[in-house]
């Protein structure tokens, strides 16, 4: 026997229901790591941890005024990263314009490690050739060391057609402490592609950004810089404080 209006519309709305009370028990049962947004600046820290001068005086004096990082709400649970790559001051403008272009189109992740929130932004994973490489390291640090370096890898390659999977990421971690992340990587890896487009499991070269960061924070001699040395953290700025 067919049913009736009335009783097709009450099959509707019941299978509606079931469906809303799904995705909300999804959602409800997926952990949700949020940010606090704003900009965060350097301070003296042993990841995260304060240390040096305490009193605000002596503090502002000892600290570069250094924006590392803006973290911005993208909607629900999403977020984005602005890097301040002008404080990346051996790059060239062109490397400086070219790391900033990238963040336009970047994919948001977070998970949980111990106590640790890390949260993940995906900058760069696309397919460039031996000359777009060549062009990109040209832009990035030109100290001698840095130079060298690149100069080396790129005369050992033995196949000039060689193609590349350019991964550019950013990764801030919260352990725990109010308004601080530390910046434990910022980093743009190239992986050799094979004929079937299959990239390498080890990157061919990897320019570490974050170690070119904070490279210069410090001058040599200051009693601080080793506390730049293997990690920077950033202290979310207040007005105000």
């Amino acid at each position: 026997m067919p049913l009736s209006t009335t009783q097709q519309n009450t099959q509707r709305i019941r299978t509606v229901l079931m469906l809303l009370i799904t995705v909300l028990g999804s959602v409800a049962t997926t952990p949700v790591y949020a940010i606090v947004a704003g900009q965060y600046y350097y301070f003296i820290s042993d990841k995260c941890v304060a240390k040096g001068p305490q009193t605000p005086e002596e503090r502002g004096a000892a600290t570069p005024d250094i924006m590392l990082f803006e973290v911005v709400p993208a909607g629900i649970s999403d977020y984005y990263v602005n890097m301040n790559t002008q404080a990346l001051v051996h790059y060239t403008e062109e490397g400086q314009a070219q790391l900033n272009s990238l963040e336009s189109e970047q994919a948001y992740t977070a998970g949980k490690d111990g106590s640790s929130v890390h949260h993940d932004f995906m900058l760069q994973r696309e397919a460039i050739t031996l000359k777009n490489l060549i062009e990109t390291l040209n832009s990035f640090s030109q100290l001698q060391s840095d130079k060298g370096y690149y100069f080396k890898k790129i005369v050992g390659l033995t196949n000039p057609n060689t193609t590349f999977k350019a991964v550019t990421r950013v990764r801030l971690t919260d352990n725990g402490i109010d308004n601080r992340m530390l910046l434990a990587n910022y980093s743009s890896s190239y992986y050799p592609l094979d004929s079937e487009g299959t990239a390498a499991t080890t990157p061919f070269i990897t320019v570490d950004h974050n170690e070119a960061l904070r490279r210069d924070i410090h001058e040599k001699g200051s009693p601080y810089a080793i506390y730049t040395k293997h990690s920077v953290c950033g202290e979310k700025w207040i007005p105000g404080n």
